[in-house]
C-alpha cells in the first residue's frame, strides 16, 4: 500500500445504551476501492437489516484492515469517572487511527462521525492525538449517512457489538437492545435488581437509568421493611 492514498472511517456503537459495550471500529482501504463499497450498499448501518449488515461486516474485512475497540461496561464506568463520554471516544477513535498508521504505509485520509457539538474542534483534539500530524482529518456529524467508509466502520461498530449482546441473552434471557428506551431492557433491569439486591454485570452502573432502577429498588425494599415491622 505504499504511497497510496489510503481512506481510513471511524464510527462507534453503542455510546448511549445501558447494558453492554461501546464499540469503537475503524476501516481503511485503498482509494479505489470506495467505489467498491458504494456498489456493496454500503450506507448507515442503521438503515440496514440484521442479515445486510452480517454480510457487509465480511465483505468488509475482505476489502481492506479492519480494527475495533471494546470498552465493556466496567472499564466505562471507571473511565467515567475521571473522563466524559466525549473524551473516552476521541481517545478510541486515536488508538484506532494511530494503529492504521503504524501498519500501513501510503498519504491518509480519515474520515470520522463527530460525537462533539463542534465537530471543528473534535478533528482538532483528534490530529492532537495522532502520531502523524500531516493527514487530512474530515469530522462531520452523521459521517456515517454521507461517506461510504464511515458507513463500513459503522457497520463493523454494529454486528460487533449486536453478537456481544446475542451472547449476553444465552446467559441473562431475554434483555431487550440495551437502550433506556427499550421495556424489555427496563423490565430485565427491574427484574434483575429485585431478585440480586445489585445491577448486573452487563449494565453501566453509572448511567442514570441503572442508578434510577437500583435507587427505586432500595426505596421499595424500605418500604416493605418497614410495612413488615409495622405488622409484628
Amino acid at each position: 500500500m505504499e504511497d497510496k492514498k489510503i481512506i481510513i472511517g471511524i464510527d462507534e456503537a453503542g455510546r448511549g445504551p445501558v447494558l453492554g459495550p461501546m464499540v469503537v471500529a475503524g476501516v481503511a482501504v485503498e482509494e479505489d476501492k470506495i467505489k467498491e463499497l458504494e456498489d456493496l450498499g454500503v450506507k448507515d448501518s442503521k438503515q440496514l437489516t440484521k442479515n445486510q449488515r452480517k454480510k457487509l461486516f465480511q465483505l468488509i474485512g475482505e476489502m481492506g484492515k479492519v480494527k475495533t475497540i471494546i470498552i465493556e461496561p466496567e472499564k466505562l464506568d471507571e473511565l467515567m469517572k475521571t473522563k466524559s463520554l466525549n473524551k473516552i471516544e476521541l481517545n478510541a477513535f486515536s488508538k484506532i487511527a494511530n494503529g492504521f498508521l503504524k501498519e500501513i504505509e501510503g498519504n491518509f485520509e480519515i474520515y470520522v462521525d463527530a460525537c462533539s457539538s463542534n465537530a471543528k474542534a473534535f478533528a482538532n483534539q483528534l490530529r492532537a492525538k495522532m502520531i502523524d500530524k500531516s493527514p487530512k482529518i474530515i469530522a462531520e456529524h452523521k459521517a456515517d449517512e454521507k461517506y461510504p467508509i464511515v458507513s463500513a466502520a459503522s457497520i463493523i461498530a454494529k454486528v460487533t457489538r449486536d453478537e456481544i449482546i446475542e451472547s449476553y441473552k444465552k446467559e441473562y434471557g431475554e434483555i431487550g437492545s440495551g437502550y433506556p428506551s427499550d421495556p424489555k431492557t427496563i423490565n430485565f433491569l427491574k427484574k434483575y435488581v429485585e431478585e440480586f439486591g445489585e445491577l448486573p454485570k452487563i449494565a453501566r452502573k453509572s448511567w442514570k437509568t441503572a442508578k434510577r432502577i437500583l435507587e427505586e429498588n432500595k426505596k421499595e425494599n424500605k418500604k416493605v421493611k418497614t410495612l413488615l415491622d409495622y405488622i409484628k
